[in-house]
């Protein structure tokens, strides 16, 4: 008889099992959002069941190294808590072959009401625009197919995520819980991953107040003006108001936040105002483009950073390191940052003058 400790796993890992991510900008999809291009699914599976980290996950791991919370302990932990199974014989499961595509993802469009600094065409209908306009490239409205959205068998579900461009403004997104309400599965959970700009009503609204376990997770890259430069044009007060709007829906609103080297300095006054407004949060670095990735920066710069701040986990996570790479990323950065305020008939001095204080030398 096999006992339950062969099945104690510190490397399992539920999304390669029963996750999938349908996404508007892709012919395909992906088990996960964090594995790379070209993964090889068995193999990330196989190393799972053989309890060893994958050469595939290292986004997850690199998290965990440093203390931090991956998205496969929030998905382990949420898979473990609605299906109300322990983690390890959800593995006895898989092990057994008893599993199916559970916890779906949706990236339904690239329409948007935001162009911000890390995001792009793919993502953002608005960025789309502004990059024709300025003869760059002719992308347009993407969208996931309709065979997509009717494909998804509801009533199985456990978790379905909800994204877009921004999902509140995509008609799919509620065309999708539309369906899900109609296979009576209310006690699915419903995340809708959201910039936080638009707060629902009317139709939508009662919608929403159908399904008993539905989460906001907003996007927020800052506070104040750092926001309204990494999510321009959107307006921080406004923001501030929807966010309390979404909490009159559910208790449950969370902030996913993306860090870069744009915004890592604001780091601390970032979190505190996470802190002091009881919102849950895990982060999000940029890994593409390289170019914004929290560490490139000089080494200067973030000698700086560690002076003003103190050598925390956190900071220490995200530019602790430093290698040529760095450097050269960082002279991208700032040729990518006066194209894209051309774009936007901005200048990130009027936003973020501290960070161009620091970075003068080199701007």
């Amino acid at each position: 008889m096999t006992s339950m400790n062969e099945f104690d796993n510190e490397y399992f890992c539920v999304l390669p099992f029963y996750g999938y991510e349908f996404k508007a900008h892709s012919s395909g999809g992906t088990h996960c959002c964090l594995l790379p291009n070209g993964y090889d699914i068995e193999e990330v599976r196989q190393d799972i069941l053989d309890k060893k980290r994958s050469k595939w996950c290292t986004a997850c791991w690199k998290l965990e190294d440093a203390g931090l919370i991956s998205d496969r302990l929030l998905k382990n932990s949420a898979m473990d808590f609605y299906i109300d199974k322990d983690i390890r014989f959800i593995e006895q499961d898989v092990r057994d072959g008893k599993y199916s595509i559970q916890l779906v993802k949706v990236s339904s469009s690239n329409l948007c009401n935001a162009a911000c600094v890390t995001c792009g065409t793919g993502s953002s209908s608005l960025w789309a625009s502004l990059e024709r306009q300025a003869g760059i490239s002719d992308v347009r409205y993407q969208s996931v197919s309709q065979n997509v959205v009717d494909s998804i068998e509801y009533s199985k579900l456990v978790s379905l995520n909800l994204l877009a461009g921004e999902p509140m403004y995509e008609k799919l997104t509620f065309v999708m819980l539309q369906k899900l309400a109609d296979s009576n599965n209310f006690d699915c959970f419903v995340q809708i991953t959201t910039n936080g700009s638009i707060a629902p009503d009317g139709e939508r609204r009662e919608l929403l107040q159908k399904f008993n376990n539905l989460n906001f997770n907003v996007s927020m890259d800052g506070t104040g003006k750092v926001f309204e430069y990494m999510r321009y044009p959107l307006k921080w007060e406004d923001i501030k108001n929807n966010i309390n709007n979404l909490r009159e829906l559910t208790d449950n609103v969370s902030v996913s936040y993306t860090t870069s080297n744009i915004n890592v300095m604001y780091h601390h006054e970032t979190v505190n105002w996470f802190k002091e407004n009881n919102l849950n949060y895990y982060f999000n670095p940029v890994i593409n483009p390289a170019y914004f990735r929290p560490s490139a920066l000089p080494s200067v710069v973030k000698q700086i950073i560690f002076d003003k701040f103190g050598r925390t986990a956190d900071l220490n996570f995200f530019i602790g390191n430093h290698t040529e790479q760095d450097d050269k990323d960082f002279t991208r950065m700032l040729t990518v940052i006066k194209q894209q305020d051309s774009m936007k008939n901005i200048s990130i001095k009027d936003y973020l003058p501290e960070l161009i204080e620091l970075i003068n030398p080199w701007a």
